[in-house]
């Protein structure tokens, strides 16, 4: 069985956005519809040269923290 990532429209602009701090190239717009081996690839292959050692879970928790963070920072400034 493969798992799809799921995740509303705005926390997946942040990850988007966040994803160019740990890789070399931002995650694309449909990264939402990949299966988690696809997404995993795209980590490891695209990783930043300070992440590049490091396995697709650990870039993913880097991406989802600080996308998570900019969310909660930009609910507070509302």
């Amino acid at each position: 069985m493969t798992k799809k990532v799921s995740i509303d429209e705005k926390m997946k602009q942040n990850l988007i956005w966040a994803s160019g701090h740990c890789l070399t190239t931002h995650l694309p717009e449909n990264f939402d519809t990949w299966t988690e081996r696809k997404l995993n690839n795209f980590l490891e292959k695209h990783a930043w040269e300070a992440f590049e050692h490091w396995p697709a879970e650990n870039i993913w928790e880097q991406i989802d923290s600080l996308a998570y963070s900019v969310g909660q920072n930009y609910r507070r400034k509302k």
